[in-house]
């Protein structure tokens, strides 16, 4: 039950670490972790297609079942044709059409440029999201306060941590968006999907506040921090108000007015 799935591979050498297979090749562990989740989802869809559940599924849904039993048994992962499928597979829980970031974990010094491993992943996959990471380093840095944090990557030359790295390919794939409400006692950040209305993001907060919707009030957060308050937003003109129409941007801070 995950929205996408993260494949971490190994993309350095170390006498110190030993690999299960005694050599580094991330493409070839990348194919192994392929074809154990084809195996997972064929066993998922075996057990879907089982004489006794067929009289729970209608004729779409066990042809579609059958069809994509073949692509998996021809060893391809599955595709998504149109919404029915979509809607339909996401419901069985299975992992191949999940959407994917591969995560190479590389020494300090490929960081930038990436290494012959690294540049392996990008050629066996093309069409895929792929990141480096440097594992050593977050390790180094989830110790830190946050002014040696700071001291540190200004030394090592880094300007952004892989997990704010990670987290941000993350939401790219899931097409995902962040909006903040901010009160006296706290700032909160919530997660909609991008081209979300207002009235269908204030409901992430309370269902009750999507059919109440009244009008938003908005600031970017940009403005937010620099004058401090909405208050101060609004004396300084950067503060709107939008109806039922208005499509929530990524970093908008918000305060909605529902009937009660």
């Amino acid at each position: 039950e995950v929205d996408a799935i993260i494949h971490l591979v190994r993309c350095f050498d170390s006498e110190k670490i030993t690999h299960v297979n005694s050599k580094i090749n991330p493409a070839d562990d990348l194919e192994t972790i392929k074809t154990e989740i084809i195996l997972s989802d064929l066993d998922v869809l075996q057990k879907k297609l089982e004489k006794n559940k067929k009289k729970l599924l209608g004729e779409k849904e066990i042809k579609i079942l059958d069809g994509k039993l073949k692509d998996l048994g021809k060893g391809e992962e599955l595709k998504i044709n149109n919404i029915d499928e979509e809607k339909f597979l996401s419901s069985i829980g299975l992992l191949s059409i999940k959407p994917k970031i591969i995560v190479c974990n590389v020494d300090e010094e490929s960081l930038d440029e990436g290494n012959s491993y690294t540049h392996q992943v990008k050629e066996k996959y093309p069409n895929e999201k792929i990141i480096n990471i440097c594992a050593d380093i977050e390790d180094q840095l989830s110790g830190l306060d946050k002014t040696e944090k700071e001291t540190f990557m200004q030394e090592i030359g880094l300007n952004k941590t892989g997990i704010n790295k990670l987290i941000k390919e993350g939401y790219e794939l899931l097409m995902l968006d962040t909006f903040f409400t901010s009160g006296p006692e706290e700032s909160r950040a919530w997660t909609v999907k991008k081209n979300t209305p207002a009235p269908k993001a204030a409901s992430v907060i309370h269902t009750d506040f999507e059919k109440n919707f009244i009008r938003a009030e908005a600031v970017t957060c940009e403005d937010f921090i620099k004058y401090g308050s909405a208050e101060k937003c609004k004396e300084n003109g950067k503060l709107r108000i939008e109806g039922k129409d208005y499509i929530v941007k990524d970093g908008d801070v918000l305060y909605f007015r529902v009937n009660p």
